[in-house]
């Protein structure tokens, strides 16, 4: 009996101490959920500078609380060098297990031959591609497979101070912009302004020396059905392509933007000293900290034949690497990402997947969802792992044209040059 009693008591003792380490391993010290009986831990890059770095970082804390299964590990790289580093170490075969990369990117990155194609990882991962919007889902997939998993749009729309165009009579009643259609609709709307207005606020605000006048011209360019390189060759000279840029510089000629303002084009909207501004969905968070600015944010607006945007998207590649656990958790995790996107959304970004942006919380998010509809009409630049360098090139001499030390014609001329000879190296 007293044996017994013994017996019983040792068992009870082993039932607690079992349990502790059951406990335990729910917090996530000790959790057993990969083939090898550990956590699977996963290295995570990212190149956010700016706030999405905190909202980023804040979604992976979210997610490791979230599960047991896969912990992330984040680390934010400098802007300036990521991609340069990224691509240094896929080559090297010291990549982490996944990172970011913009659309733009993959074209460079996918010839390294470094990075997983997704689909059969993806259906072991769980991942559906239907649940991601047709435009995004297209620009990650390179010779009929997926190459990355889309994260979000990033595009240039406008915003408007509701104040200065309701003063001078340009609001309807919903809201919106009263002006005729079209490039010269738009452009009568900004003269109207220039009388309204007081005399240190201007029309219109672009950044006319920096990039945004590239990513400007591009999306008129893309309204009118042409692209700025055609079957591998420069198409800078094209009519559409001086229409374009004929456009920017009206609005600078005629003083209904200021010319060199370097990137002061975010603090010059916000302070109030001008009525629309074209730039980034990613200003949004900034511009709504201004109590005294009552704005408006929508999609970038159709000028010329068909609606189109300058945009780019933030997405999750893999590098390849042995452990094919971990490459799923990987695309589990990038997954869950794009799921969860209303926690990217607050740093201006439209979620890739349509479920999301109609969601309940996505809808009653300010400004968010009146330009998410941006998604539909973005067009991706041209896939080429020059892409950066022929960027540079045009914006030099889209430049030269707004300091007026060439003409239009001559400033596209060069530029057609210079990309020319990018190509043919």
């Amino acid at each position: 009996m007293k044996a017994l009693k013994k017996l019983a008591v040792i068992v009870l003792i082993l039932s607690v101490i079992l349990a502790g380490c059951s406990s335990k391993a729910k917090d996530g010290d000790t959790a057993s959920t990969g083939k090898n009986g550990k956590q699977i831990e996963l290295k995570y890059w990212v190149p956010f500078s700016g706030s999405d770095g905190k909202y980023m970082e804040e979604m992976v804390k979210e997610f490791n609380n979230s599960q047991d299964e896969i912990k992330v590990e984040f680390m934010n790289n400098n802007w300036d060098d990521y991609y340069t580093t990224l691509k240094t170490s896929l080559v090297s075969n010291s990549a982490p297990d996944i990172a970011v990369s913009h659309i733009s990117h993959l074209s460079e990155l996918i010839p390294t031959k470094k990075i997983e194609p997704l689909d059969e990882l993806a259906s072991d991962a769980g991942l559906d591609w239907s649940t991601y919007a047709d435009n995004q889902e297209n620009a990650v997939i390179f010779d009929g497979k997926h190459y990355a998993i889309p994260l979000d749009t990033h595009a240039v729309i406008m915003f408007y101070n509701k104040k200065y165009l309701k003063d001078a009579g340009l609001l309807n009643e919903d809201g919106s912009i009263k002006m005729n259609q079209g490039a010269d609709g738009f452009t009568a709307m900004l003269k109207i302004l220039k009388k309204e207005l007081p005399n240190d606020v201007s029309p219109l605000i672009i950044g006319s020396n920096n990039v945004f006048t590239f990513w400007i011209w591009d999306a008129l360019l893309n309204q009118q059905g042409v692209t700025y390189l055609e079957d591998g060759k420069a198409n800078l000279t094209s009519p559409e392509s001086k229409e374009a840029m004929n456009l920017l510089k009206t609005w600078l000629d005629e003083d209904l933007m200021p010319a060199d303002i370097g990137d002061n084009s975010y603090d010059i909207f916000k302070t109030q000293k001008a009525a629309i501004t074209f730039t980034g969905v990613w200003a949004t968070g900034n511009f709504e900290t201004e109590e005294s600015l009552d704005f408006a944010a929508v999609p970038f607006p159709q000028l010329f034949g068909q609606p189109a945007a300058w945009g780019d998207s933030h997405t999750l590649i893999v590098p390849k690497q042995d452990d094919r656990e971990k490459e799923v958790a990987a695309v589990k995790f990038a997954d869950w990402l794009a799921e969860n996107g209303v926690m990217w959304a607050k740093a201006g970004h439209v979620p890739s997947k349509p479920s999301v942006i109609e969601s309940e919380e996505y809808q009653e998010m300010p400004y968010r969802a009146d330009y998410a509809s941006v998604m539909d009409i973005v067009k991706y630049m041209p896939d080429t792992p020059k892409l950066g360098a022929i960027n540079d090139a045009i914006l030099e001499s889209l430049v030269k044209v707004n300091y007026g030390q060439a003409t239009v014609d001559e400033g596209l001329e060069e530029a057609q040059i210079k990309v020319n000879e990018l190509l043919s190296k």
